[in-house]
């Protein structure tokens, strides 16, 4: 293993360890300004270092829209992660462009396709059938719904990477999100704040994890 490999390694050990103190700390009656978005602002920070810069990007618009969340402009917080998925589809199209994903795949990627739009699309409609017509008509309504559409592309595009971390962290940042909209629009849930939470941190360290350009290349290579 090259320095450069072990450096980003111990890169990676020390932001992961950051990350998860600052959720801890976000759990706990600490009273931290805007401590709702100190954990994807370790990882944002980390970014500039270990990530493509797509993906610095999107760890920057989520934590900026986990500030909008800390400050309760749910519509800032809502425009913000659109942008945020933007550079994360981004990202995932950029891995056919660049050849990443190797050439055997090609041939099982109609396949891949189709199983990802499989799972995607019941969730999509379930989104448009039971929650979009409970947000209060006008922007919001609209803002909701084109971020319906970008969830499930980012999770469709993250299908196609034939990578557990890029799936799993992607399907959990849409279960958080689909929990989010159904307590702020539908029905209010009990213990909403960590179905919510929990699911968001770990899809976003996931994320970031499988995208570091240590991690990365270490995957690639299998």
């Amino acid at each position: 293993m090259s320095d450069t490999f072990l450096r980003a390694k111990v890169d990676i050990v020390i932001v992961s360890v950051l990350f998860f103190v600052a959720v801890a700390l976000f759990f706990m009656p600490v009273n931290i300004p805007y401590k709702l978005a100190l954990p994807v602002a370790v990882l944002f920070i980390a970014s500039l270092k270990l990530l493509p810069w797509q993906m610095s990007f999107a760890m920057l618009f989520s934590c900026a829209g986990d500030f909008f969340g800390a400050c309760g402009d749910f519509l800032a917080q809502m425009a913000a992660f659109v942008i945020a998925h933007i550079f994360i589809i981004s990202y995932f199209f950029s891995r056919y462009r660049l050849g990443v994903l190797r050439r055997r795949y090609t041939r099982y990627s109609l396949r891949y396709m189709v199983l990802a739009a499989l799972f995607v699309l019941p969730v999509l409609s379930f989104a448009f059938v039971k929650i979009v017509p409970c947000a209060p008509a006008g922007v919001l309504r609209y803002g909701v719904s084109l971020y319906a559409i970008l969830i499930a592309v980012m999770v469709w595009g993250a299908l196609q990477q034939r990578s557990l971390l890029f799936g799993i962290g992607a399907t959990l940042f849409l279960a958080s999100d689909m929990i989010l909209a159904w307590n702020r629009f539908v029905d209010s849930l009990p213990y909403s704040t960590v179905l919510i939470l929990v699911p968001y941190y770990l899809a976003q360290w996931l994320l970031f994890m499988r995208s570091t350009k240590w991690w990365g290349r270490q995957m690639e290579r299998e």
